[in-house]
């Protein structure tokens, strides 16, 4: 196809959705932070603005962590067929970390929330709050995780090879390798960034539209109309 081989075939399809599902995640991790601010708000000073933001960006958010989980499971049989060499290689090490993720992480987003989107009038406001920052935290472990894995593959450490294959032998050598500070805090830092001027951005687009309610004056940082 187009004199292109299965291996640059390969790269092109993995490139797309790679591409694709790190919009969502990088919009969740910050959103889910600023939901959980955004109740802490509503429960500290009990103005209604935060609690119809909170409604408002809880919708947001979870069509973003859908749309999240079901590209990254692409994302992820991929590791399977388009490098299987490489899964085979170093899987021993890759696999385990995406294992940590999910039941680290994973498991504690999903455990926490429906009671985050379906929960607020059936459970007590605190366990309420305490839902929401449990998902939170546990969009910020999976970042973790994630980012251990991808960063050794870019500076690997703490393993050896035998018959072939990568063979662990020190686990925190395998996960704070050296370029996983630069790169958690990288990925940190642009998931909150993008989350901020997301949320400003919409916020002007309804006050250009001529909502000039309180709460959304609250989530843009400038006049606007």
């Amino acid at each position: 196809m187009f004199g292109l081989n299965a291996f640059e075939l390969a790269r092109i399809q993995f490139a797309f959705t790679v591409s694709f599902h790190i919009i969502f995640p990088a919009i969740t991790i910050g959103l889910a932070s600023f939901l959980a601010v955004l109740e802490g708000l509503w429960l500290k000073t009990r103005n209604t603005d935060y609690k119809t933001l909170y409604h408002f960006w809880s919708k947001i958010f979870a069509v973003n962590f859908g749309m999240g989980v079901v590209s990254g499971l692409v994302m992820a049989y991929q590791f399977g067929t388009n490098w299987s060499f490489f899964s085979d290689f170093a899987g021993s090490i890759t696999g385990p970390l995406l294992v940590y993720e999910v039941l680290t992480a994973f498991f504690l987003e999903a455990g926490f929330l429906g009671v985050m989107l379906f929960g607020l009038n059936r459970v007590g406001e605190r366990l309420h709050f305490f839902a929401t920052c449990m998902v939170a935290l546990g969009t910020l472990i999976s970042t973790f995780w994630i980012l251990a894995s991808n960063s050794w593959m870019q500076t690997p450490q703490g393993h050896e090879i035998i018959d072939n294959q990568i063979v662990p032998v020190d686990w925190l050598a395998v996960i704070f390798n050296p370029s996983f500070p630069y790169r958690l805090l990288h990925m940190g830092t642009a998931a909150f960034l993008s989350s901020a001027f997301f949320v400003a951005a919409s916020a002007a687009w309804h006050l250009l539209k001529g909502n000039h309610s309180s709460a959304m004056k609250k989530c843009c940082p400038w006049r606007c109309g």
